[in-house]
């Protein structure tokens, strides 16, 4: 929904709530294509930009290769219960309202995937809700209604929507300017929570501890991945730490790591050596392997890390320095995310107190 429309707002929408599924068509064809650790680029999102070109033979083609998706998508119960977070019900047709939005962006065999992600994301929503309500934090009329105004702007400005209004462009993606202003509240109320104790001794601290987030520094690295996706018990993932174990224990005796990974790495990268390329330290590899990577001098090897994919040890073999930048120039970059760290940490501490039960 509207995930770079909504560009004022201090925190993104899409990052808190993680139900935006232009995001998760991607990531599910990075799953089945096994690249584990850069993170998947947001899917053409038709709100955007890239409307202009949906008469183009390509996006048509697309679009009929995934028609039978769009038809075969089975009809559940709409009133079934999924999920219970504190006593209130998510049910089927909350998911099946965002799954619709783009059904013809993924086909059948994603569909359980990106289901269980947007529950997910949900009882994401539906915590910070609660939260925001017991905390009397809400935003108001007002804000919230300039905020959904910048929205409107931001549409007409778009060559891709010119002719629609906000209201015709959430229709047609099955969503309503109801969910926008929640969504839009959402966001004014944690922003102005989060914001309450930050100054300018903080965020320069900040700054000065993630310089290299800001400068543009990149490394070059190479990993060797256990994949632990399709691994759901302790037996399992116990073996597979003996695995990324016996890797490191290998290469920590004078094995060449590009011929470790070959032998036992998952990801595509092996049949290179595990090489993964240059990457910055935000933006392109999912946390905690970015960290662990930018925390390794160049020919040092990480210990085992644990990222959603699997098990890692990275290898740094490039270190390219970036360029001199100034706080003030960036001062409202390292707000923002210093706002997303504090954003995960109330969610993480919310999900942590909940009392959720997720009976899909």
């Amino acid at each position: 929904m509207l995930r770079k429309c909504i560009k004022p707002l201090g925190i993104v929408l899409g990052g808190i709530l993680s139900i935006h599924v232009s995001a998760f068509a991607a990531e599910t064809d990075v799953k089945k294509s096994s690249t584990p650790v850069k993170e998947a680029k947001p899917a053409p999102n038709p709100e955007t930009k890239t409307e202009a070109k949906v008469g183009t033979p390509k996006v048509e083609a697309k679009a009929e290769t995934n028609k039978e998706t769009a038809h075969s998508i089975k009809e559940q119960d709409p009133n079934k219960v999924l999920a219970t977070v504190n006593s209130e019900n998510i049910i089927q047709k909350d998911v099946d309202q965002i799954v619709n939005r783009f059904k013809n962006q993924i086909n059948e065999e994603q569909i359980p995937a990106v289901s269980k992600q947007i529950l997910d994301g949900l009882i994401t929503q539906k915590l910070l809700t609660q939260f925001i309500r017991e905390n009397k934090i809400e935003p108001s009329k007002k804000d919230i209604e300039a905020e959904i105004n910048k929205v409107r702007e931001d549409v007409k400005s778009n060559p891709g929507l010119a002719g629609k209004t906000l209201e015709q462009v959430l229709e047609s993606h099955g969503s309503s300017i109801d969910d926008l202003k929640r969504d839009v509240t959402i966001s004014l109320a944690l922003e102005k929570y989060l914001d309450k104790d930050l100054d300018d001794k903080k965020l320069k601290a900040y700054f000065d501890q993630n310089k290299a987030v800001y400068d543009g520094t990149e490394v070059k690295a190479s990993h060797i991945l256990v994949d632990t996706r399709k691994m759901n018990t302790d037996a399992e993932l116990a073996q597979a730490m003996e695995k990324i174990k016996k890797a490191k224990a290998e290469v920590d005796s004078g094995k060449d790591f590009a011929e470790t990974a070959k032998q036992y790495s998952d990801c595509p990268s092996k049949e290179k050596g595990g090489d993964l390329g240059f990457f910055t330290r935000k933006g392109q590899m999912v946390e905690p392997f970015a960290a662990s990577a930018f925390a390794l001098k160049v020919g040092q090897i990480s210990e085992p890390i644990k990222t959603d994919f699997g098990y890692h040890i990275i290898k740094v073999t490039e270190i390219k320095k970036g360029t001199d930048v100034k706080f003030d120039d960036m001062k409202q970059v390292v707000k923002q995310d210093i706002l997303q760290e504090k954003a995960q940490a109330l969610i993480a501490q919310l999900r942590q107190k909940a009392k959720i039960d997720i009976k899909a």
